[in-house]
């Protein structure tokens, strides 16, 4: 293997990464970057993987006005049905001009503990899931940036029941917790389903087609 594989480097992306991913055993990919690929770049990479739209959980420091904007288009495009985003600090009036919208569609809220080393982004719909964590950046730093990729295109085969069986709730809980807060600091009434069923903790594969569980009251999060 060339050593330059082992990066992946902007203007490849797009080729190189889905074709590593379906190489790496079990679809699990770690690889590096010299800090030179945005998140917009990875999500062009990998989104038409889910085939059909999804919701898009992003977990990033500092995000801009041309970050919200592809954000805005990724909903005007039909890629993405409802967006979970969590940024580092506070960007509410950028939110309000981009996203104003698709604002019952989207669940949003900053956390001091959303950094560089705890970023992430994840896809998933009914049929299938894109785990991509590591440094989500809107321009390059130029440093060595490691990231681990995972894709689970059957469920049935990468899921169980187990306390730790389901890898979409495993790396989202942080994300769950923050957004409990910020809903029930607002006092809003979440009524997309996939959205509550976020807010549940509870992902794929969803127990009816509608992607929640009807046992559950939309409204009730938990112990928040």
């Amino acid at each position: 293997m060339d050593d330059t594989l082992l990066f992946i480097p902007p203007c490849c992306v797009n080729k190189m990464l889905p074709k590593a991913m379906k190489e790496a055993p079990r679809r699990m990919l770690s690889f590096y970057t010299h800090g030179d690929v945005t998140a917009e770049k990875f999500y062009r990479a990998i989104s038409y993987e889910m085939i059909s739209r999804h919701v898009l959980v992003l977990a990033m420091p500092v995000v801009s006005n041309e970050m919200l904007a592809f954000l805005a288009q990724c909903f005007e495009r039909d890629w993405i049905s409802h967006l979970v985003l969590s940024t580092g600090r506070n960007i509410d009036d950028m939110m309000d001009k981009y996203l104003k919208d698709y604002k019952d569609k989207i669940l949003y809220t900053s956390n001091g503990d959303v950094s560089s080393v705890a970023a992430h982004m994840v896809l998933y719909n009914n049929a299938r899931a894109l785990i991509l964590q590591g440094h989500m950046t809107e321009r390059p730093s130029g440093r060595l940036s490691g990231y681990t990729l995972m894709f689970y295109p059957d469920y049935s085969l990468s899921i169980n029941d187990l306390d730790w069986g389901n890898p979409i709730r495993n790396i989202l809980f942080p994300d769950v917790l923050r957004h409990r807060q910020r809903v029930h600091k607002d006092k809003r009434e979440v009524n997309e389903a996939e959205l509550a069923a976020f807010l549940r903790a509870d992902f794929p594969p969803y127990k009816n087609k509608d992607g929640e569980d009807s046992s559950h009251d939309h409204h009730n999060f938990g112990n928040l």
